[in-house]
């Protein structure tokens, strides 16, 4: 049977797909965006699309539409007779997008409550296990990834697709945040007992009170990220 390829994927005669290739766009948004999240582009590092194109070994097309893609997600900020940067980490941004993040993981909580299946409770488990071993050891990133998969876990149940995509960007906000002003192990220990007490109210299907919990755990987050980034203005003044 033949193949051919066409608009990023591989097709036999019939038509059907067989493999899904990513676009030029794609690969560059991916790279672009890890490596804000990463902190390889810190915020306010000019993001010039010839270099960047030469970097990732493409045309500056994809390039420049990646960077488009990343302004919307507000990674990226366009800037008068500086062009295109990194987005500095704000209050004001911490602030509003854990507003919206309290409320749209609250009602994912809430609808989860009861409803996850049992291998999605010990995976909740796990995940909770892992990070009291990670922990002790003060593995930041490790921490970062963890925290992110237990609440990706509990908002996978939820059907809506419009939430889903805003917490993606929203999540990808807070990594960046956090990674730059880690918890203090003090804060650790309280978040490891929010979540527990999230998994316990799940486990029990309160809906309620699962919603409340995650409301006041990211309420939480909010003020120790906005009491960091005071911290470092009025060291940096």
């Amino acid at each position: 049977m033949g193949k051919r390829w066409s608009a990023g994927a591989l097709e036999d005669d019939t038509g059907a797909p067989i493999l899904r290739v990513p676009s030029l766009q794609a690969l560059a948004l991916e790279r672009i965006r890890d490596a804000i999240l990463e902190g390889r582009l810190p915020p306010g590092t000019p993001l010039r699309i010839n270099a960047l194109a030469a970097e990732l070994g493409m045309s500056p097309i994809p390039v420049r539409e990646a960077l488009q893609v990343l302004a919307t997600e507000g990674l990226a900020v366009h800037l008068p007779h500086r062009g295109m940067t990194v987005s500095p980490l704000r209050a004001e941004d911490v602030a509003q997008t854990y507003e919206v993040r309290a409320v749209l993981e609250g009602l994912a909580a809430r609808h989860a409550a009861g409803r996850l299946a049992p291998a999605v409770m010990a995976n909740l488990r796990a995940l909770l296990a892992e990070m009291e071993t990670t922990h002790e050891c003060q593995d930041h990133e490790a921490l970062l990834r963890l925290d992110r998969a237990f609440h990706a876990c509990i908002c996978e149940a939820y059907p809506n697709r419009w939430a889903s995509e805003f917490l993606r960007q929203i999540w990808n906000h807070a990594y960046r945040v956090r990674r730059t002003y880690p918890r203090s192990k003090a804060r650790l220990r309280v978040v490891l007992g929010e979540h527990q007490a999230i998994l316990a109210a799940l486990d029990a299907g309160d809906g309620e009170r699962a919603e409340n919990l995650v409301r006041r755990h990211l309420e939480g987050a909010r003020d120790d990220l906005l009491e960091r980034l005071q911290s470092a203005r009025s060291a940096a003044a």
